[in-house]
């Protein structure tokens, strides 16, 4: 998954899920590590550092994400 795909994914997370988005993607994470699909597992791995990385943008800024 690309970088700027993983931001969009992140930003419809935090946008359907609002501050659930992050376990969310910690569900999928643990979902692809009990499957054994490393793959799937370092794409929501991208997807969990986009969204803190949203969130340590936007605390700067005072725009909540």
């Amino acid at each position: 998954m690309s970088e700027s795909n993983s931001r969009y994914v992140a930003q419809s997370l935090i946008s359907v899920h609002g501050l659930r988005a992050l376990a969310v993607v910690q569900e999928r994470i643990a979902e692809s590590r009990q499957q054994g699909d490393a793959s799937a597992m370092a794409r929501w791995q991208n997807v969990e550092a986009e969204i803190n990385e949203l969130r340590r943008n936007a605390s700067g800024s005072g725009v909540r994400a």
